[in-house]
């Protein structure tokens, strides 16, 4: 068991991990920073 546990580097699915955090808040954000400039638009 240890042998399996000592093959897998996490290292790597740490980064991946990471990676896809960052990725979906970025696209989060920018679908929410499109909806307020809609809104900005619409009040002025």
């Amino acid at each position: 068991m240890a042998d399996i546990f000592a093959a897998v580097d996490l290292s790597t699915v740490a980064t991946f991990a990471s990676a896809t955090g960052v990725l979906v808040i970025g696209i989060a954000m920018a679908f929410k920073g499109i909806d307020l400039a809609k809104r900005g638009v619409k009040k002025a």
